[in-house]
């Protein structure tokens, strides 16, 4: 363990509380890009009101930057709906919810309501446990008899209760219990570490100021256990004239096997350099330009490889990828949603890249990149000779052939087995 803390720069004598999610929670958690759950597991005196929260690293920022966070319990027929409404924007705040289905969750409930401190855990895109503390609020609640407590199909709902956010958000009805959060700036910061196949320390910590070195190594966990050489961060190529010294970065990260090239550009919108939060409005508008330069980053680099140039680690050290297959350049942006003008990556931006390159452009945020992932692991368990990273380039394509059937490069994507 001591090594391990070593490589990554973490110490082990230093405490680091996190919450380690019951199976159940679990699952439903790596399923989910984003939602609450209430939870009352057994902590150091007893059993513990517990509120999980999972989110994008973009809203998780919002979150532990102390952003006004409001919980509020309804009803939807006869189910028990509860949400957190965290105020990233004033004009199109972002809520999380869940609707009850455990006795774990009443029973947390329940001691809410006869005072109990609550423990507030935050997990990110790759169900990380990445921040906690501690937090009370006055919550009274009448009975809550006569619940539908049956295991909810989610799509099935998910239009009822975005109608049912909005009607609260405008307040257009009244039939709803809310309470604030206070002291919501207050964050206990829980640093992970991961150990990559190639035996290079990599770690997660939401408070780093390197927004964008962050999001590098969300794509590099997500993806190193594709491939037996695991994913490549950062690898270099020669920049300047012919012969020179000069290198420059190939991309973020690389993955490449004997059937094509994986290239991920990733672009993060930065919270923590700006001298005041910036509402999703002004995010929105800075995704574009990000964009246009990951598209040429991206194509730079797909030319020096297809021109033979060397590629080499950090270290130097040389490395082989597969130059003459088609190649997948994906761009890799913290949020989907924060795209407004969807039309301007259509057909016209799909071919334009693809005539240049010999390849698939795709435009995914993390929470999509994760669920490509495990949709690869899916289709990799269910063949006898299929290597997870030939599902991954496998899954892609279809990706690739989707998007020329919706004409856009935005859209989220669901895999499901007949």
């Amino acid at each position: 363990m001591h090594l391990y803390c070593q490589m990554l720069g973490l110490n082990p004598e230093e405490p680091n509380p996190m919450h380690l999610l019951s199976r159940e929670n679990r699952s439903e958690f790596l399923a989910t890009p984003q939602l609450i759950r209430f939870d009352y597991p057994t902590g150091e005196g007893g059993n513990e009101p517990t509120l999980l929260v999972k989110a994008n690293s973009l809203l998780l920022k919002y979150i532990i930057s102390g952003v006004r966070l409001r919980l509020i319990f309804t009803r939807l027929g006869a189910r028990f709906i509860y949400g957190l409404q965290v105020f990233d924007d004033p004009d199109n705040n972002s809520m999380l919810w869940s609707a009850l289905e455990r006795q774990e969750e009443i029973d947390a409930i329940s001691a809410l309501c006869r005072g109990e401190p609550c423990q507030l855990f935050l997990f990110n895109e790759l169900t990380v446990c990445c921040a906690w503390k501690e937090v009370g609020f006055p919550l009274s609640l009448d009975k809550m008899n006569g619940i539908d407590m049956t295991p909810v199909t989610y799509p099935e709902i998910n239009e009822q209760v975005s109608s049912l956010w909005e009607s609260i958000r405008l307040q257009k009805t009244n039939n709803y219990v809310a309470v604030e959060i206070g002291n919501a700036s207050d964050w206990k910061v829980v640093p992970a570490g991961y150990v990559t196949t190639r035996l290079g320390p990599s770690t997660i910590q939401l408070l780093d100021e390197d927004e964008g070195r962050q999001q590098e190594n969300l794509a590099v966990w997500l993806t190193d256990g594709l491939h037996p050489m695991g994913a490549h961060h950062g690898l270099q190529i020669p920049s300047g004239s012919p012969g020179g010294k000069q290198r420059r970065e190939l991309a973020d990260v690389t993955l490449s096997h004997e059937y094509g090239t994986i290239l991920i550009e990733s672009k993060v919108l930065s919270i923590f350099s700006r001298k005041t939060l910036p509402n999703r409005a002004k995010l929105a508008s800075d995704v574009s330009d990000h964009i246009t330069k990951a598209v040429a980053q991206l194509k730079g680099g797909i030319r020096k490889i297809q021109a033979g140039v060397q590629i080499t680690e950090k270290s130097g050290a040389p490395v082989e990828v597969e130059r003459n297959q088609p190649f997948h350049a994906i761009i890799l942006i913290p949020d989907l949603d924060l795209i407004q003008d969807r039309n301007k990556y259509g057909l016209q931006f799909i071919h334009e890249f693809a005539r240049g390159t010999n390849g698939f452009l795709h435009l995914l945020d993390v929470s999509e990149l994760a669920r490509m992932v495990q949709s690869a692991q899916m289709i990799a368990a269910r063949g006898s000779n299929t290597t997870p990273m030939m599902a991954f380039d496998y899954y892609l394509m279809k990706r690739a052939e989707k998007s020329i059937e919706v004409r856009s490069l935005c859209f989220g994507m669901l895999l499901r087995f007949q």
